[in-house]
């Protein structure tokens, strides 16, 4: 019984992360203008929050919190989700992009 629950929270799980992965937007050469980093840089930022912190808990999309919030918040889920210094800088460029300046 306790595995049929368990299966069918992580199917349920699996579908949010999965809808909400694409509802993220997709860096572009605009992004990546405004924020004076690479295309690329943001794709990995965003690859790595859809692993690393949807891993865990339900995805926020980047303009549901101010930048404050999110350099607020990101230390402390970087220390939970046991991520290297440059892969916080990298989801945080990306969720900063986006999000809201004030």
């Amino acid at each position: 019984m306790y595995s049929k629950i368990r299966n069918a929270f992580l199917m349920l799980s699996l579908a949010f992360v999965t809808a909400c992965s694409s509802a993220l937007y997709m860096p572009t050469s605009v992004d990546a203008d405004r924020a004076g980093v690479s295309t690329e840089r943001l794709i990995v930022g965003r690859t790595l929050y859809i692993s690393k912190c949807g891993s865990c808990h339900n995805l926020h999309l980047p303009e549901q919190y101010t930048q404050k919030q999110w350099l607020k918040v990101m230390p402390a889920m970087q220390k939970k989700a046991r991520i290297t210094d440059e892969e916080s800088k990298q989801i945080t460029d990306f969720l900063l992009t986006r999000s809201k300046t004030e």
